[in-house]
């Protein structure tokens, strides 16, 4: 199968050679408002993870942000008015799960994993079978923080962690693919409300992101 590649490859003219290694691949990424970066300052928008993704890429990624401030997974008409909007891409990230952790009654994890579900298979019947889709579960908490919840700082990060290992699972059995943000930011990068990333946790949930992405 590759030495047949390798023929067709050298069949093609130059200049399709060239489209070919130029052409970048098209990522979009369905979040919340780490996503979006609304939370950073005007002056900072352009250290959002995802332009740091794509700037880091070197040219091989596109990003497309279709994050939204307060988006949780209950967004699955978000999602599909969405799937109308890109009507193509070649990887699909799917960065939800922070703000169902303000859900801290047992109904959240069942309640996230059923519209993720549901999000796969809108996405699939769009873009194909054969869509790369990656998971991305929830980043951690500076739970002395936080300020809207912090009287349940402790079961919102539980939370956190069960919807990261419940998203896991769904990646496993749908054929996702899967990465844990828990962890990823410096507990002094979310001194402003507990939850949103500085410039500086943008940029290590782009590492981690990176790593994923690009191969």
């Amino acid at each position: 199968m590759f030495i047949r590649f390798l023929l067709l490859l050298a069949m093609l003219p130059l200049s399709s050679l060239a489209d070919v290694a130029a052409k970048p691949v098209t990522v979009i990424v369905f979040g919340d408002s780490i996503t979006a970066g609304s939370a950073l300052p005007a002056n900072e928008r352009d250290k959002m993870w995802v332009q740091v993704v794509e700037r880091e890429s070197k040219g091989r990624l596109r990003m497309v942000n279709e994050g939204k401030g307060g988006r949780p997974t209950d967004s699955v008409k978000e999602f599909e008015a969405m799937l109308v909007r890109q009507p193509q891409a070649a990887v699909l990230v799917i960065a939800l799960g922070t703000n169902d952790s303000r859900d801290i009654t047992a109904a959240c994890v069942p309640k996230a994993v059923a519209n993720l579900r549901a999000m796969i298979a809108r996405a699939r019947q769009q873009y194909g079978a054969k869509l790369r889709i990656l998971l991305a579960g929830p980043p951690n908490i500076n739970k002395a923080a936080l300020v809207a919840t912090k009287p349940i700082a402790n079961e919102r990060e539980a939370k956190l962690r069960e919807l990261g290992d419940a998203f896991a699972a769904l990646a496993k059995e749908t054929g996702c693919e899967f990465t844990s943000l828990f962890g990823t930011v410096p507990e002094p990068s979310m001194t402003k409300d507990g939850v949103h990333p500085d410039a500086a946790g943008n940029a290590a949930i782009a590492r981690a992101m990176l790593a994923k992405l690009a191969p």
